[in-house]
């Protein structure tokens, strides 16, 4: 997405100040919905048994979350790496053993229809912000490593509050036994959090925890995915501006950024997902907060819990982001072409 990015921040030649066309948020929309059906259809196995390595231990709210997160913690957490495999590989059974194939693509719809809010929101929100800040502090500013942090912390704060809705109803099909009916699909999950502890306790528990992990995400990942852009390019292709670089070398520069952006924000924040997961897994009113369960978790589980399923959120967030980026980038290249012609 080079058009909602700040990916000439590093830049100070004139090409980087000439005025950029600003996307719609009606193509963030359709780029967001394509990307995002993409990226979790291949990766959202892997989420899955994340989330329920995440909740071993955990207060859930059903016995069989528990069973099923045991199975894949017992020898999970011994060191080992041959044991961590083992855990991702047992739950991955259990799983199929429990639901088939389809109990690896549980809570897929809700995040999967929300996507394209989501990235309309975020991605515009972070345009919106840095045109902003070029505004009222300046050119220089807004495209400094300052400016794309608060730029991406606004997008984060933003967009978590269509994100926690939908990732509270992901997080209770993913780790929730769902024997009974109620949480067979994302409309039943709804409807039955709804009804059982009303809408705002039902869907939107762990929103908190939620934003609380967004904005530092978001403000790693813009400003790590355009930075990152920039310097493959530079390196491909000498002092050139991105988009006058070769096709191939924008899109490998694409590949490689997006996929490194959804990584490394994983690696500074993955402690705020465990908690926030568990918040959303769990009854409303389990928890009081991020600290909260954070000091629960660790005092029943170890300190290493809140690094529970590291291993399978890197594995998923590589080809993830670099799917999304990509899918955005050609969408919009599209939508740049037919407008053109």
């Amino acid at each position: 997405m080079a058009s909602s990015s700040v990916a000439s921040m590093a830049s100070t030649t004139p090409s980087a100040r000439e005025p950029t066309t600003h996307v719609s948020a009606y193509d963030h929309i359709l780029a967001g919905q394509i990307a995002g059906m993409v990226g979790l259809a291949l990766v959202h196995p892997l989420d899955t048994v994340k989330s329920r390595l995440q909740q071993a231990g955990a207060a859930t709210s059903a016995p069989a979350t528990a069973r099923l997160a045991s199975a894949g913690a017992r020898g999970g957490d011994g060191g080992g790496k041959i044991k961590r495999q083992s855990a991702a590989m047992r739950v991955t059974r259990e799983l199929l053993k429990q639901d088939g194939a389809r109990g690896l693509y549980r809570g897929l719809t809700a995040p999967m229809l929300a996507y394209g809010a989501i990235n309309a929101v975020a991605f515009s929100t972070n345009s919106l912000a840095r045109d902003a800040l070029e505004d009222y502090v300046g050119y220089d500013f807004a495209h400094s490593v300052p400016g794309g942090v608060l730029s991406g912390a606004a997008a984060g704060l933003t967009s978590s509050f269509v994100r926690g809705p939908a990732e509270r109803l992901k997080t209770v099909q993913q780790v929730v036994d769902c024997e009974s009916g109620r949480f067979k699909s994302t409309y039943s999950t709804a409807m039955t959090l709804a009804r059982e502890h009303g809408v705002y306790r039902g869907l939107f528990t762990g929103t908190g925890a939620t934003i609380a992990r967004e904005i530092p995400q978001c403000a790693v990942y813009f400003l790590t995915y355009d930075v990152i852009k920039s310097k493959c390019v530079k390196a491909l292709c000498g002092d050139v501006d991105v988009r006058d670089a070769p096709y191939s070398a924008r899109g490998a520069s694409v590949v490689l950024a997006g996929g490194s952006a959804g990584a490394f924000q994983w690696l500074l924040t993955y402690p705020l997902d465990v908690t926030k997961s568990r918040i959303q897994a769990a009854q409303p009113g389990t928890y009081k907060g991020v600290v909260d369960c954070a000091m629960k978790s660790v005092a029943s589980e170890g300190p290493m819990v809140l690094f529970r399923g590291l291993g399978m959120a890197l594995l998923r967030a590589f080809p993830l982001h670099a799917s999304i980026f990509a899918s955005c980038e050609a969408v919009h290249a599209t939508l740049a072409h037919i407008r053109n012609h």
